[in-house]
């Protein structure tokens, strides 16, 4: 599971609170706040990682467009994302890395967390 921009999540939230499809054209009238081809190249990158779906097409003022629409509830997409941070402790680390305003402190706090749990391991071993 790819990590999503805030304007791509932004835009699958109101998705999931609208219950309703949108073509990029509705989406942009009723969210303005957004630019046209930000939701047009959101639009397309939630379908290609499989966050949307594209479904009928409805006639606008001079052509057709297809609308979307959700493709997993929300809380089907969160249980996605707690699986993956479970499961992955390389995605945990570059969080933290992300938000540490002092990367040598992180590093310095990760190393001695390590060696307490390489003790303790080492211990446990003994005991068997």
């Amino acid at each position: 599971m790819t990590k999503l921009t805030k304007k791509e999540f932004e835009i699958l939230r109101i998705l999931w609170e609208s219950g309703k499809p949108y073509t990029v054209s509705e989406f942009y009238s009723a969210h303005s706040d957004l630019a046209k081809p930000t939701i047009a190249k959101a639009f397309k990158t939630l379908t290609a990682r499989g966050y949307i779906k594209g479904g009928s097409f409805v006639q606008s003022k001079t052509n057709f467009a297809q609308a979307f629409s959700a493709n997993l509830t929300k809380e089907e997409f969160l249980q996605l994302r707690k699986n993956q941070l479970s499961s992955s402790p390389n995605l945990l680390f570059n969080t933290l890395w992300k938000a540490a305003p002092d990367k040598d402190e992180l590093l310095d706090d990760l190393s001695a967390l390590l060696d307490k749990y390489r003790k303790q391991s080492e211990s446990s071993k003994k005991e068997q």
